[in-house]
This record gives structure tokens, sequence and C-alpha cells, in this order.
């Protein structure tokens, strides 16, 4: 096994991280290979929790990884709140996400955007750290790969895994997309710009966002008829509408209530995301 050294550690050993994207982005694949890399390469322990699925498509989600040394008791499970490395798949989600709660000191942030890592600071309002910025979107197309691949070279850089080792795993992992994923791979960590930040008096470290109570029988939604329809999406979601969207035709409609048993989102006839789950 190889030595390594985690970049960051906190009070129980762990290197916390976190990547944002839309569903469908790929970021979920991303991590698990990141993930297994890290267990059955560098001889790595700890944590992996992922918000994926069909019923995500379009939508914000977030996929966490912990690393720890193999023999650190793990005692924390779930996403992680309190991030030391955040991956961004796209700048909308800076400012429509919060993204700024419950980053560590000294964070390491990695954004897909056009803009430089100081424009990137004040959107984020980042304390302390590190921001890396690179246009993942162009590297994809120009390259024929997927957004997850630029974006999961510059984090596997980051955190310091053997450029060789990651690039082995993607090819078992894509052999049909092989070629264009380790173009994209190696194109992505030429192209992005690093500058790192002192901290500012204006910017202070945010505590992590509180969780709200699950959905039970005391706070459900309302029940009742469907009497609005649009494929507006919901702006504090940060996910403009992409791809295509199903078209509600009133004349065609028999008024079933059919389409609620696939929807994923309640009030999503009302804001719809275009995940396709009712056609």
């Amino acid at each position: 096994m190889l030595e390594y050294r985690l970049p960051y550690q906190d009070g129980l050993g762990f290197t916390n991280i976190l990547l944002t994207a839309l569903g469908g982005d790929g970021a979920n694949m991303a991590a698990k290979l990141l993930f297994k890399i890290a267990v059955e390469a560098l001889n790595l322990d700890g944590g992996y929790d992922a918000k994926y699925g069909s019923e995500k498509t379009g939508t914000p989600t977030d996929v966490s990884i912990r690393l720890c040394l193999y023999g650190t008791p793990v005692r924390e499970s779930g996403p992680t709140r309190r991030p030391h490395m955040l991956s961004v798949f796209r700048e909308t989600l800076v400012l429509t996400q919060n993204l700024v709660a419950g980053l560590q000191a000294d964070a390491t942030v990695m954004v897909n955007t056009t803009k430089g890592p100081s424009e990137i600071r004040e959107l984020l309002r980042l304390p302390s750290g590190k921001i890396l910025t690179l246009d993942a979107t162009r590297i994809a197309t120009e390259t024929q790969s997927r957004l997850n691949m630029p974006m999961l070279a510059v984090l596997a850089h980051q955190l310091g895994f053997p450029g060789e080792i990651v690039k082995e795993a993607i090819g078992k992992q894509w052999p049909r997309a092989k070629e264009a994923n380790l173009a994209a791979f190696e194109m992505a960590v030429g192209r992005a710009r690093s500058e790192r930040f002192e901290p500012h008096p204006e910017y202070p470290l945010v505590e992590p966002a509180r969780v709200s109570s699950p959905v039970g029988y005391a706070n459900m939604l309302n029940g009742g008829a469907i009497d609005a329809f649009s494929n507006i999406s919901i702006p504090e979601r940060g996910a403009p509408p992409l791809g295509r969207v199903p078209v509600f035709a009133a004349e065609h409609c028999s008024h079933c209530g059919l389409c609620l048993v696939p929807c994923p989102d309640p009030g999503a006839i009302v804001y719809c995301k275009g995940c396709m789950q009712c056609v």
C-alpha cells in the first residue's frame, strides 16, 4: 500500500468532503470512484453518503465523503455538515444553496465557472482558504466527456491522490469512455486557476444550516385538487429548467390524479423540474 497523508483532519480524524451538483451531473458516480480508490488503493477508511436517483434529476443534490486513516473509529455517518473540501458542479448553486454555511477554516473550494477565484470568493464569502475555478462545462464538451470528469480530476489532485492510480481506476470503471474521460482529466488539472485567501473580517465562519424536522402527520402538506400547472423552476432550488419537461394539455386530462403517484416532489405539478417520471 502507498503511504498517504490526509490534507485535513478534524477532531474525529476525518477529512470531510462535500460535492454539490444537480441531479444528473454525475457527482455520485465520481464520489463513489474516489471513495473506492481511497479504500482499496490508499488503505483509508471513512464513510459515504449520497442523495441521488431519477427523482433528483435537475435539482440540487449533495454527496458526502469522510476519509480517515485505517483504524480510526468511524463515529459519524450521514452527510457532512462541516466540509473541509467543497466541490461545486454548478456556479448557480453558490448563492442559492448557502454553501458557505458549515465550511471549516482554510477550506478548499472547487467551482465549475468561467469566473476567477477572487470573484467566487466574494460570491461565496469564503472566510479563508483556497479556491480553484475551471470551466468544467467547456472541458466536458471539448473532450466529449461528462461534467463529473473534470470536477473529479481537480478534487483528486487537491486530495493528493496519485494521478496514475486515479486514471487507471477511471479506465476500468468506464472502459468505453476511457479516452474521452482521461482527456478531460488531464485537461482539467492544467486549466484550473487557484488562489489562496487569508481570513477576511467581513467573512466570518458560518454555522451549518439547521436541519428541519421531517414531514409527519402534524406538518404534512394539505391535499386537494390540482388547479395550477407550470413548467417554471423554483428559484431557490438553483436549478434552471434543463432538458425536456412534460407539457400539460388540459383538453386531454381526465383528472384521475394518477400523475401524482410517480411525482417525486410535493407541488411538482405546479413547479415541474422535468424529471419525466410522470411521462
